[in-house]
């Protein structure tokens, strides 16, 4: 038996605990796989900060020392992207009664018309940043300009692209939301020529083909949720993905070992803030949630790059690491 086989055969799961679900209870097996940089990516920006895919929580993400956003894109009925996530399950996304309290799917509007008639409900559990960060057009609030709208696609990619505090190798994940959305997206992409910036990502992995089909020099990422599937490699593979993007607590050592050793790059996603709290409260009681106790214990596992909620405490938990990691005595 090899050292992974002896790892597997020698594992007993502890209850409620997160190290103990992603089976790096035993380090150093992940050592040979953190020999890199990681990357920062703020999941819909930095959503404890302001309201989530919004350019205000892009530039924040920014600002914090991110590597790069994930956002949502959907393609509506009048021919524009926007950047929305929404209610509802990766079959049915983009519904508003808890984001807007309305009844709907942002499906059902025009690009200006959800700018100029949705407006986010400012109690929602879901957005982090709080009643106070989150803007309505009727606000006499002249310290906080009203930015709470629903942004268009090519409004977030100029932002992100000219904007000072933004490095140009900044990673732009564009996670392919809606239906139909693949060939629209690389289009405008390639019009305001941020190629090199943009990589893409979905649920829906014939989506992943779609994009290889379309520009055979795409980074994309086919996501997974809770069930990941034994041939996952092989899934991503057939498809033409670049990277395996795995729900944070799918993330063991054993997958992302497979995942680098077929060449594949790999991601952690988490939870919105609603399914962070319910997993910290319900399910791993050795972590916070998303505190720097919990991102290292992710980072155990060898993943490269991890899309979080707190993008500026994952910077501080990579500084800690590197901070002890120098501090230690050589051998």
């Amino acid at each position: 038996l090899n050292q992974h086989e002896l790892y597997e055969e020698s594992f007993e799961e502890i209850p409620f605990s997160l190290a103990s679900k992603l089976r790096v209870t035993h380090t150093p097996l992940a050592e040979e796989d953190r020999q890199y940089p990681i990357s920062v990516i703020g999941h819909r920006g930095s959503p404890y900060t302001a309201l989530e895919n919004t350019s205000r929580s892009f530039l924040h993400a920014a600002q914090a020392g991110a590597d790069g956003i994930e956002l949502d894109v959907f393609l509506l009925k009048c021919g524009s992207l926007v950047v929305f996530h929404g209610s509802g399950g990766d079959e049915n996304p983009g519904l508003l009664h808890s984001y807007c309290k309305t009844k709907g799917s942002i499906l059902d509007y025009t690009a200006k018309e959800a700018r100029q008639l949705l407006t986010f409900n400012k109690y929602f559990d879901e957005f982090g940043c709080g009643p106070n960060e989150i803007t309505h057009p009727d606000d006499n609030n002249t310290k906080l300009p009203h930015y709470c709208y629903v942004h268009t696609l090519k409004e977030v990619l100029s932002t992100l692209r000219d904007h000072p505090d933004v490095s140009p190798n900044f990673e732009i994940k564009i996670e392919l939301k809606g239906p139909n959305t693949a060939a629209p997206t690389l289009e405008l992409v390639r019009m305001l020529n941020m190629e090199s910036q943009c990589q893409y990502s979905s649920f829906d992995h014939s989506r992943i083909a779609e994009v290889r089909k379309l520009d055979a020099n795409a980074i994309t990422g086919a996501l997974f949720a809770s069930d990941v599937p034994v041939d996952f490699v092989e899934r991503c593979l057939a498809v033409g993905a670049s990277e395996v993007h795995f729900k944070y607590d799918t993330c063991s050592y054993e997958r992302v070992h497979a995942a680098h050793s077929a060449g594949l790059n790999t991601m952690a996603w988490f939870r919105g803030p609603i399914g962070m709290e319910e997993d910290h409260t319900s399910k791993y009681f050795d972590v916070g949630n998303e505190d720097i106790s919990m991102y290292q214990t992710v980072l155990m596992s060898g993943v490269k790059s991890m899309c979080v909620n707190k993008p500026d405490v994952m910077v501080k938990a990579l500084k800690d690491t590197q901070r002890i990691k120098s501090h230690l005595p050589l051998i």
